[in-house]
């Protein structure tokens, strides 16, 4: 090999390169140096998605702003002076007043010397700034962010369609025809990637329907809608790239040249639309596949039932996926197999099957016990519970629904209610076994079998409002937009508790 290929393009490398090296460096930020170019690197990010939608936050006050959510995304810590120092790091090298741009050495294959390359990350915006009138600069990036960005997408491949969409638009707005064509290439690739995965899945649930139970986040039959809304705006803005292609060619008739480009462009977008409008009719299949297997296996949806180890674990873990190691295996069996059970019954399930009310309670505690027996008698704190529930019905009287998403809006001190007592939460899977129409008025607690009936019994007769609830129907809704509920050791189904009139 010639030893002089390594030095081929070498300078042009290296400017590339350097704005990468230098992000962030020298900046005396204190504990916060580690992670200063992953801080930069997503401020960058978020300048470029606002450019791309038109956002002209993009002010030194609102790059402030970006890199105190990023630190606080991060879960760093960071003070006024760190988080100033970060911002101003970003639009110039030293001190405000001379806004100095950024400069770092590169060695020149051709002319065999060090020259200094200057640049700037971000730069101003002349389409949203107004300095005549007294406004803030605007700030957009420049060449070299964006390399930046495009540099690391080849390697992390993270732009959404629309992301990819409104890049192509700006590039043809600002007459960059042929890295536009180039552009959609990355498109293409993308919904090629999509339909692939899409095309798996389909073939995953036909031959095993159990799968939508394991891959949660791949049921999207509840946002069906959404997901036609945005494949219809995926549509709009291809036809808005169609519509610039044409005007551009009406303006730019007599260049042959630019007529060139503009009709590669336009052979690439026709191809990049179908190939797009395969990937939405294939979505749209398999959600309404989805809705049929649910149709014909309603049982296989809504019954729970206990995690089997040669279901859930050999099944569709080892014979799906594979180990990695037999540490794996080991460590699975060995608690099967262990002669030390560490695993011992939770006594709350040895007390669900015997409730005591507080006038039994009471008669209980009079009876002189032995005093060697130190047995304690499991009482439900029915007050508790009722003022935990309380705020979900105040809720369902206003939004006919509640999720589990909408207590954690709810303040802290709320949120503590449902740990006093395990009946609370015991009680949310309960409303998960079969609708329930409230009949509870007029009628002696006594009487009443279902748990259920028995919360809503107290429930009217400590908060005489909830009265308006009788006679309606209490059902309850997958909510698969949502993830499962991860509170402390358990993991919460993300239903809906939903309130229908009866007719």
């Amino acid at each position: 090999m010639d030893v002089n290929e390594s030095w081929e393009g070498f300078a042009q490398r290296m400017q590339r390169l350097n704005p990468l090296f230098e992000l962030g460096r020298g900046m005396e930020v204190g504990e916060l140096k580690p992670h200063i170019q992953t801080i930069l690197m997503h401020v960058l990010l978020t300048i470029f998605y606002r450019e791309l939608n038109d956002d002209d936050s993009r002010r030194k006050s609102d790059i402030k702003h970006m890199v105190e959510d990023t630190i606080k995304q991060m879960k760093l810590l960071a003070d006024d002076k760190q988080v100033e120092r970060i911002t101003s790091g970003l639009l110039y090298q030293g001190k405000e007043e001379y806004s100095k741009p950024f400069e770092a050495l590169y060695y020149d294959e051709i002319r065999q010397s060090w020259e200094t390359q200057v640049f700037r990350y971000v730069t101003m915006d002349e389409l949203y700034t107004n300095l005549e009138i007294g406004g803030s600069i605007v700030y957009k990036l420049t060449d070299v962010s964006q390399e930046m960005i495009f540099m690391s997408r080849e390697m992390a491949e993270e732009f959404s369609i629309t992301i990819e969409q409104l890049y192509s638009m700006q590039l043809i707005k600002n007459g960059n025809f042929s890295k536009a064509t180039r552009n959609l290439d990355h498109l293409i690739s993308r919904v090629n990637r999509l339909m692939a995965t899409e095309f798996a899945f389909q073939k995953e649930m036909i031959n095993n329907p159990k799968i939508l139970l394991i891959e949660e986040e791949r049921q999207r039959v509840d946002n069906r809608v959404e997901i036609e809304m945005q494949f219809e705006e995926e549509k709009n803005h291809f036809r808005t790239i169609t519509s610039m292609i044409e005007k551009t060619k009406r303006r730019n008739e007599e260049d042959d040249y630019i007529q060139k480009e503009l009709i590669l462009l336009h052979e690439k977008i026709g191809h990049t639309r179908q190939l797009h409008d395969r990937f939405a009719k294939l979505v749209i299949q398999n959600i309404s596949y989805e809705i049929k297997l649910k149709a014909e296996n309603p049982s296989l949806f809504w019954e729970t039932s206990l995690v089997s180890f040669r279901e859930h674990i050999y099944e569709n873990g080892f014979m799906k996926d594979g180990v990695k190691s037999f540490d794996t295996i080991e460590k699975v069996l060995s608690s099967l197999f262990s002669p030390k059970n560490e695993f011992i019954l939770p006594l709350d399930w040895i007390w669900g099957e015997q409730e005591f009310d507080e006038k039994q309670v009471t008669e209980v505690v009079i009876e002189e016990e032995p005093e060697e027996s130190s047995t304690l008698l499991r009482v439900t704190n029915w007050g508790s519970v009722v003022k935990a529930w309380s705020y979900v019905f105040q809720h369902l009287q206003t939004h006919r629904e509640f999720s589990f998403t909408d207590l954690k809006t709810m303040p802290l001190e709320v949120q503590d209610l449902w740990f006093e007592e395990s009946e609370s939460i015991d009680l949310w899977m309960m409303f998960d076994k079969k609708p329930l129409k409230v009949q509870v008025l007029h009628r002696k607690v006594e009487t009443l079998s279902d748990e259920r009936e028995i919360l809503l019994y107290k429930l009217m007769e400590e908060y005489p409002q909830f009265q308006t609830f009788e006679g309606l129907k209490i059902f309850t809704m997958f909510d698969h937009r949502a993830e499962p509920h991860h509170w402390y050791q358990m993991k919460m189904t993300p239903f809906k508790i939903c309130i229908q009139e009866d007719k």
